[in-house]
């Protein structure tokens, strides 16, 4: 006896939906915990300058926590889970290092993540916090050379 596989469509677009989802939040946790993390890290800053740049790449990540939380709402109706925690730097050559591979890590997944964005303002808004993050892990490969 042959059996025709059933293709869900509806159910498909549900895990696909819920895959998404799953990724904005991860993205979304990731930039809340990065203001706590670069809170701290500024605090550990040898000078003003250097403290000064850690804070606007801080405001940076309020924003793009706001994008990803907003964009979470208008996919699913309701607001996503925040996971509260993350550990603070005890050194800042060590968080610089840290933030470093952070924030390499980040572009190629906001990059991918975007690919399957269809709301056009949140694509671009992905985007943008994808290139905020190259320039940031700019700024934190030339402190790790610096300190």
């Amino acid at each position: 006896m042959y059996y025709q596989p059933y293709f869900d469509q509806e159910g498909f677009e549900y895990r696909q939906n819920r895959q998404l989802l799953k990724q904005i939040s991860k993205a979304m946790n990731d930039e809340f915990q990065a203001v706590q993390y670069y809170t701290r890290l500024a605090e550990l800053a040898p000078n003003k300058q250097t403290r000064q740049a850690i804070l606007g790449i801080r405001q940076d990540e309020i924003k793009h926590f706001h994008w990803f939380a907003k964009g979470y709402l208008d996919l699913s109706g309701k607001y996503p889970p925040l996971t509260l925690g993350v550990a603070l730097p005890s050194s800042f050559k060590r968080g610089v290092r840290d933030s470093l591979k952070d924030e390499q890590e980040t572009v190629p997944f906001y990059r991918n993540l975007a690919s399957q964005i269809t709301d056009q303002q949140f694509k671009e808004r992905i985007l943008k916090a994808a290139d905020d993050e190259h320039q940031h892990a700019q700024i934190f490969s030339q402190l790790a050379t610096t300190f």
